[in-house]
């Protein structure tokens, strides 16, 4: 670990039941800088996701923050971690029958022992920041889909995090959209300093944004390094995803049924 990382992955494992899904996955996350994780769908990126914040738990010296063994956390120490990170999730995760200025203030209610005045300003402040200043006591419903993701994002930022987690903030965007989401995330790395980790499986978002790039694939680590190390890689597997190219089929269908019944499938006589 390095005084520039701010978190180091050392050999993580992961399970689900007997069922292995991450398999020694090792690299660094740069402080004030962003990281991007990759892959095709099933890969890893969400469980990587879920040890990262908390959610899934992790063995002892497999997941370490600024030198310290978050396998060996008790409740209060993660708690600590926890209001040090924000999390905007791939769906936004509003609470539908709150006003958006309540679920950007739910953090600062949780958290904090402050007036609900200063947490009503707060939240406004924060919506500011992703502009939508204005929507203050709409319904989630009433947003769009950008706009929910913006919203969520105000949310993630009410306890001004030192660490951001994004899932996926591009999914189900349009362009324009989605790159207006972009130049937010450079715009906090920027301004605030912040250390972000995005997922992702948008190659032209995850190039544009990026300071380190994570190539996973079955739940193996492929690469990582900087966007030009990426782009120049000899992988065969990274080469195939940033070239966008279909896996081959490895079985014709006649044999591919022979696998699922166990038996060799009859002729038809003429």
């Amino acid at each position: 670990m390095t005084n520039t990382e701010i978190i180091d992955i050392c050999g993580l494992n992961s399970y689900y039941g007997d069922r292995q899904v991450l398999f020694d996955i090792e690299f660094g996350i740069p402080r004030n800088r962003i990281t991007v994780i990759m892959g095709v769908s099933g890969c890893g990126k969400t469980t990587l996701l879920r040890h990262l914040i908390g959610l899934k738990s992790s063995r002892p010296k497999e997941l370490m923050i600024e030198g310290e063994d978050m396998g060996g956390f008790r409740e209060s120490r993660m708690n600590q971690y926890r209001s040090r990170i924000g999390v905007l999730f791939q769906s936004g995760a509003l609470f539908n029958s709150m006003t958006v200025a309540d679920n950007v203030s739910v953090p600062l209610r949780v958290h904090s022992k402050l007036h609900k005045e200063t947490i009503r300003i707060i939240a406004t402040i924060k919506l500011h920041q992703v502009g939508l200043s204005e929507f203050c006591d709409y319904m989630p419903s009433q947003l769009s889909g950008g706009m929910q993701k913006r919203a969520g994002l105000a949310r993630a930022l009410a306890m001004d995090p030192e660490i951001l987690f994004v899932d996926e903030p591009s999914s189900g965007l349009d362009p324009i959209t989605a790159a207006g989401l972009d130049n937010l995330i450079l715009e906090l790395k920027d301004t605030l300093g912040m250390t972000i980790i995005v997922v992702t499986h948008e190659l032209e978002s995850a190039f544009r944004i990026a300071d380190q790039i994570v190539v996973l694939d079955k739940g193996r680590l492929l690469t990582a390094g900087s966007p030009e190390e990426i782009q120049t890689s000899q992988d065969e597997r990274v080469v195939q995803f940033l070239e966008r190219q279909a896996d081959q089929k490895q079985e014709n269908n006649e044999a591919y049924i022979k696998t699922l019944v166990g038996r060799q499938i009859p002729q038809v006589q003429d």
